[in-house]
């Protein structure tokens, strides 16, 4: 709610002759009038930023957790994969996979089935390429825990197409749309469950993936984040139960070199990275509890603590809302609040509470500002609801 301010003016003391004395300026947020010489109180208005509301919005086709899902240049929504009602709930058990997709359209509310995947997966990568076509890659299989097959769906005639495969199968990887419109995608598990610290790179003019510069360390469930400058940021990885990656690095395609960028304060996995407008990146969470968020500021290439979250945050999700903040949803223990970063004061606030507790789910950022939030594990099984957060 708006705070009230009280402000009183103050004494304006010698006259203007001769030579002249300054009055201090009032307050941005407020307005200091004077009259007849006597202090005036005003009340002044300053506005708060909104914590916004959520929605139940309909439901999808399909239950889904471990899923992938994008946000389409036509102000859709594509989710595709994953595990549904019925299946083992373990991280990396094998199980029936739903091989299915489907798209939410905002204008109507309603989900509506695509054209199915040429291979079912779970822990997988989407892509929204520059054409407005969408790359789905790696993940896990029904019978196999990694996979190098990708596949493009094209939303214009609602058909999936086989694409190059990658050098190495990859699950739990982590992917990144270059500012040529090409595709970088690192680390990840391969069918033995070992960590990759390979990385390659997928032309989408000729459906080629060639192996590039690997890592310094290995990584698994890590994140990977675009830079204003035409860098890749890549923090954190290791396997669900330690140990957890400190180190973070920089990729530059320009040389085809992973750097090393320093250490965050903590090791992550499973955690989230957000680029902030200021072209800075909020790092938030990760297995072992971490309620720790720390920031990266590539001029200076130092990281800085961005306080703690209310509760602990691993497998959730972080979104750059219109206005700059980021809304942090779910969590690992079945959680409903949401949470919401200011980089302008470096706080966070409580959001609204989602109707639905969720952690290993998706959300998007649509076209209209608004956040769809759907799928993932709920208490007891996998989700089929979605809310939509409204700024």
């Amino acid at each position: 709610m708006p705070k009230l301010f009280v402000v009183a003016s103050m004494a304006i003391i010698g006259l203007f002759a001769c030579t002249s004395s300054s009055v201090p300026a009032a307050p941005s947020d407020a307005t200091a009038v004077i009259a007849n010489d006597e202090p005036v109180v005003q009340l002044v208005e300053v506005s708060e930023k909104s914590p916004g509301s959520i929605s139940d919005v309909g439901d999808m086709k399909a239950a889904r957790h471990q899923f992938a899902g994008v946000a389409l240049a036509d102000g859709r929504a594509l989710v595709t994969g994953g595990k549904g009602i019925g299946v083992g709930q373990g991280g990396y058990g094998i199980g029936t996979l739903n091989g299915t997709a489907e798209v939410y359209d905002p204008a109507t509310g309603q989900w509506d089935w695509t054209a199915e995947p040429i291979k079912e997966r779970r822990s997988h990568n989407l892509v929204l390429l520059a054409d407005g076509r969408v790359l789905a890659v790696g993940g896990a299989g029904n019978q196999e825990f990694a996979l190098e097959l990708a596949e493009i769906w094209d939303p214009a005639t609602d058909s999936w197409s086989k694409t190059g495969e990658m050098s190495f199968a990859r699950v739990d990887a982590a992917a990144a749309l270059l500012d040529d419109g090409r595709v970088l995608i690192s680390g990840g598990g391969d069918n033995t469950l070992r960590k990759h610290d390979s990385a390659e790179i997928y032309d989408p003019e000729t459906g080629i993936w060639t192996e590039v510069a690997s890592f310094a360390e290995a990584r698994l469930g890590h994140t990977q984040t675009m830079l204003n400058d035409g860098r890749v940021l890549a923090t954190g990885g290791g396997n669900p139960d330690g140990p957890f990656v400190k180190l973070a690095e920089v990729y530059d395609p320009e040389t085809d070199a992973w750097s090393p960028v320093g250490e965050m304060s903590t090791g992550r996995t499973l955690h989230t990275a957000t680029l902030l407008t200021d072209g800075t990146v909020l790092v938030v969470g990760g297995m072992g509890k971490r309620k720790t968020a720390e920031i990266w500021d590539p001029e200076t290439g130092l990281w800085t603590p961005a306080g703690e979250t209310e509760i602990p945050r691993a497998q959730h999700t972080a979104t750059l809302l219109s206005d700059g903040r980021v809304l942090v949803t779910g969590a690992l223990g079945n959680k409903v609040e949401t949470e919401i970063y200011d980089p302008a004061t470096g706080t966070w606030s409580r959001g609204p509470d989602m109707s639905t507790s969720r952690y290993r789910h998706v959300a998007v950022q649509l076209t209209d500002g608004n956040v769809l939030i759907t799928g993932g594990n709920g208490k007891e099984k996998s989700e089929v609801k979605a809310e939509l957060f409204t700024p």
